[in-house]
């Protein structure tokens, strides 16, 4: 039981920080600025302490016609510690630059 707690668990914060790298793709690819796609990434994903987040964002800036992929980690704490005491996802979003 305690097993499917923790992948369920796990599992549901990789749908909210993949959702966050795409919000955070999304914005870049619009407005070119990684300041406003961090704050895009923290609407994106609700209840997940987004000041844990590691962005990384490739290329740095956007041009027209390039992809956008915004990668996030994140790390946290496990519910049970059945698997250890921590885990970390990583959700990746891409979108193409300039609509």
């Amino acid at each position: 039981m305690a097993g499917i707690v923790e992948f369920s668990h796990a599992y549901n914060l990789q749908i909210s920080v993949t959702q966050a790298a795409r919000e955070a793709a999304r914005e870049m690819a619009i407005e070119d600025d990684q300041g406003a796609a961090a704050l895009a990434a923290a609407a994106g994903a609700p209840g997940l302490s987004t000041g844990d987040f590691d962005y990384s964002f490739s290329p740095a800036a956007c041009a027209d016609g390039d992809n956008m992929t915004v990668t996030i980690t994140y790390p946290a704490a496990t519910l049970t510690g059945i698997f250890g005491s921590s885990v970390t996802v990583t959700g990746v979003g891409a979108m193409r630059c300039g609509g």
